[in-house]
């Protein structure tokens, strides 16, 4: 076996388990899944800044060393879960808040490729900074206003004749945040908006709803057909959705690889409508979104092609000089 990849992911994952897979089987590389969930309560993390060059995960019967670590896919790490013997709020806070500060620190000083690198991902996921950077890499976005502020929301609804939407800037855990109308009722309950911002955006009519999936330099476009009336503002409401391929113009493609270099990732999954006069309006980057539904309908090898990116990655890296410090995991018994 080659040098092993690094999913960092939870344990059921199915982008995780399909990469695996194909690593194993088309590359003859060796995967491990493993759930930053782990830590600390079952998992120690130990990083020595000597000669050492261990790089130890206590996985299913696998252990690694740095020295065999190929690259990393930082695909959705779990929250760190503190033991329930610590009881105390503001202790348990602080406890998570040391497991990050040791975990993203490490990854700062290890010499192993990271796919996102987790400072890049988390400041591309800010909505205000990937819309402002996709504007700069030549591509049209929708108006858009950021606000908690009901009298700025109010005047952008009139300037735009009510032909808006508005959704958060983050995903709630416990719920669907699809994109919605601003509807003039939904104006009656805008003094609710003092507890927390939201996004609206001029409403781009419908047209062709297309995801491009990136990996590294490979650009793959593909688009939906949905069946049911709620997802014309958002396809995610149509479980029966369908994707065809579709062709990119090679400006466009270029302007979406300038936007994630600009954001510092390889990977990214992107959203855009295209009109019917052919115009393409970015929405949003996903940097570490889902893609294996695209895959299933379109047959396009998104998985080999980010399999291809974290081989690459890490061959790179091997020519550079060996790394000079350990980072450990271990289960605790």
């Amino acid at each position: 076996m080659d040098r092993s990849i690094l999913i960092v992911a939870p344990d059921k994952d199915a982008h995780a388990s399909a990469l695996a897979t194909v690593l194993r089987s088309e590359f003859g590389v060796e995967a491990v899944v493993w759930d930053s969930a782990s830590f600390p309560a079952q998992a120690s993390l130990s990083l020595t800044l000597d000669a050492g060059t261990d790089f130890d995960i206590d996985g299913p019967h696998v252990r690694l060393s740095l020295d065999r670590l190929r690259s990393i896919w930082w695909r959705r790490p779990n929250p760190y879960r503190v033991n329930h013997s610590v009881t105390d709020p503001k202790v348990r806070s602080f406890c998570a808040y040391e497991c990050d500060a040791l975990f993203k620190g490490a990854l700062d000083v290890i010499d192993v490729p990271i796919i996102n690198h987790p400072f890049h991902e988390q400041r591309a996921a800010y909505k205000p900074f990937q819309l402002w950077a996709a504007r700069r890499a030549g591509l049209a976005i929708p108006r858009t206003l950021m606000s908690n502020d009901p009298a700025a929301i109010r005047a952008f609804w009139d300037s735009v004749h009510g032909r808006c939407i508005y959704k958060p800037f983050t995903a709630p855990f416990w719920t669907m945040s699809e994109t919605r109308p601003l509807t003039p009722e939904d104006l009656d309950d805008l003094d609710t908006l003092r507890h927390a911002p939201i996004i609206v955006q001029q409403k781009i009519e419908r047209g062709l709803d297309v995801r491009v999936n990136i990996f590294g330099d490979a650009v793959f476009a593909a688009a939906v057909e949905t069946h049911v009336a709620e997802a014309a503002l958002d396809w995610r409401m149509d479980l029966t959705a369908t994707w065809r391929e579709h062709h990119l113009p090679d400006n466009v493609a270029a302007s979406l690889e300038r936007l994630l270099a600009d954001l510092g990732l390889q990977y990214g999954c992107i959203d855009m409508r295209q009109q019917p006069d052919g115009e393409y309006t970015f929405f949003e980057v996903n940097p570490s979104g889902q893609f294996l539904f695209v895959e299933i309908d379109t047959g396009q090898p998104l998985v080999r092609a980010l399999a291809e990116l974290l081989m690459q990655a890490g061959s790179l890296a091997s020519l550079q000089s060996p790394s000079t410090h350990a980072l450990q995991f271990a289960r605790h018994p």
